[in-house]
């Protein structure tokens, strides 16, 4: 049994890991020309709290989910520099600025081929040249829709971490859960999107 719960809590130090080090590439290129940044989907903040540490001008946080929504809310006190919106990206990002990078987060399972060609159409509207998108969400994004309108597309090398029992853990985890074997295989690449 001590057996087990050792290998359970390596495995979660583990994952944990992996997706820390994956959330601070993530930002480190959303935020790396400054200015006004747009996150979408807060969930339970990580990303967000990442951000802020970054010298940027403005950081607009759009949540669709009422319980993410109010978690939000209190995380937003006290950070003159956040503005928070109740909302879908598809109509409530707001009009008043072009942001110079765009973090994109929802793990929406329903996430289909008009709302990928919308998510391209809707974010133009909201960016200027040179801004960077990455897009968390893989059934949310389709790089050929951004290639075909000219925008740059890059795959960003994620820097591995060295972890004993890596490998053994990733088998384990292949074993038992599909779904969270695809997020750490697909670790090693981050696509982004410069706009030209």
């Amino acid at each position: 049994m001590y057996l087990l719960k050792y290998w359970l809590v390596k495995l979660f130090h583990t994952h944990t890991k992996i997706l820390n080090n994956l959330h601070h590439t993530y930002i480190k290129h959303v935020c790396e020309n400054g200015g006004d940044i747009l996150e979408i989907g807060f969930g339970a903040g990580i990303t967000a709290n990442l951000i802020q540490k970054y010298n940027i001008k403005t950081h607009t946080i759009i949540e669709r989910d009422k319980y993410y929504f109010d978690k939000l809310l209190k995380w937003s006190v006290n950070k003159p520099n956040v503005r928070v919106v109740y909302g879908d990206w598809v109509t409530d990002i707001p009009n008043d600025k072009k942001y110079k990078g765009i973090f994109f987060d929802l793990w929406n399972e329903s996430e289909d081929y008009y709302r990928r060609v919308s998510l391209c159409n809707v974010l133009e509207n909201h960016i200027k040249p040179g801004s960077v998108f990455l897009c968390a969400t893989e059934k949310a994004f389709d790089k050929n829709l951004y290639i075909e309108k000219g925008h740059k597309y890059e795959e960003i090398k994620v820097k591995q971490i060295k972890l004993k029992w890596y490998n053994l853990l990733s088998g384990i985890i292949k074993v038992n859960h599909k779904e969270e074997n695809k997020v750490i295989q697909r670790l090693d690449l981050i696509p982004k999107i410069t706009y030209r």
